[in-house]
C-alpha cells in the first residue's frame, strides 16, 4: 500500500464539500438513484475484532445519508474481507462513494473501495448501476485535473479505477491533456518507473492495468510531453 499518505477517519460534515462539483454532486444523486431498490439491510455479518456490534446497530437504525463518515470506515474498509456480503454493500455503496468524494482524510482509500465494488460483482451489474458509478469516477477526476491538487491524490484515483479492472486510457488521455496534472503523476512514479513498476503498491492487485499505464508512460507522446518540461526536448 501507499506509505506517502496516510488516513484516518474524519468527522468533516455530511453535507457535500464545498470544493465538489455541481457535476460530482448531481453524479452521486445518480448513483443514489442507481441502487434505490436495494433494500435496507436487517442484518450485517462481521468480525468482532473489524466491526462491533454498537457498529453494526448504527448502520442498521440510522436513514442511509445520515451514516456518517465514523459509521461506515470499518464497514467499507474491511468489506467483503471480514464483513458484509453483496447485499449489504450495494446498499451502502452510494453512501459510501459520496463520503469517499466528500471527506479527503477518510479511509478506506479509494483503491480499497474499489476492490470491494469489483469483487460485489461490478462487471455483471445491470447497465444502469455501472453506468452510474463509472459517471461518478469520470466526475471525480475531472474534479482533480480541474483544480489545484496533489499528485498523489489523482494517481490514488487512477489506481483505484486500475483495481476495477476496466479500460484506464480514457482517464489517461484526459490526463495528458493537463501537463501539470502529467508531471505531477509522473513525479509520484518517476523512481519506479526505472524499475517497471508503478510507486502505489496497490497496482500488485492490478497487474495488467499497471503495465497500461507504465506503457502510456514510456509511450512517445507522453515521454516528450515530460521531456519538455524539464527541458530535454
Amino acid at each position: 500500500m501507499r506509505t506517502s499518505l496516510s488516513r484516518s477517519s474524519s468527522s468533516v460534515s455530511f453535507a457535500f464539500a464545498e470544493s465538489m462539483t455541481p457535476s460530482l454532486q448531481q453524479a452521486i444523486e445518480v448513483v443514489y438513484e442507481a441502487f434505490r431498490d436495494v433494500p435496507r439491510p436487517s442484518s450485517v455479518d462481521g468480525c468482532p475484532c473489524c466491526i462491533d456490534e454498537k457498529g453494526i446497530n448504527r448502520l442498521l437504525s440510522k436513514p442511509l445519508r445520515d451514516l456518517s463518515p465514523d459509521d461506515l470506515t470499518h464497514y467499507a474498509s474491511s468489506a467483503f474481507l471480514t464483513v458484509g456480503a453483496v447485499e449489504d454493500f450495494l446498499y451502502f455503496l452510494p453512501r459510501i462513494l459520496e463520503i469517499l468524494a466528500s471527506t479527503p482524510d477518510w479511509w478506506p482509500d479509494p483503491e480499497v473501495v474499489t476492490r470491494a465494488i469489483h469483487t460485489s460483482g461490478f462487471h455483471s451489474w445491470p447497465n444502469s448501476r455501472q453506468r452510474a458509478v463509472l459517471r461518478y469516477f469520470d466526475d471525480v477526476i475531472s474534479g482533480f485535473l480541474g483544480t489545484e491538487g496533489s499528485g498523489f491524490e489523482l494517481d490514488s484515483w487512477i489506481c483505484a479505477l486500475g483495481r476495477l479492472h476496466i479500460d484506464l486510457a480514457p482517464f489517461l488521455t484526459r490526463v495528458a491533456e493537463n501537463g501539470q496534472r502529467l508531471i505531477e503523476f509522473y513525479e509520484v512514479n518517476s523512481q519506479p518507473l526505472a524499475d517497471g513498476r508503478l510507486a502505489n503498491g496497490f497496482w500488485d492487485h492490478a497487474q495488467q492495468e499497471q503495465k497500461q499505464v507504465i506503457d502510456w508512460f514510456c509511450s512517445d507522446e507522453i515521454r516528450k510531453a515530460i521531456e519538455m518540461h524539464y527541458g530535454l526536448a
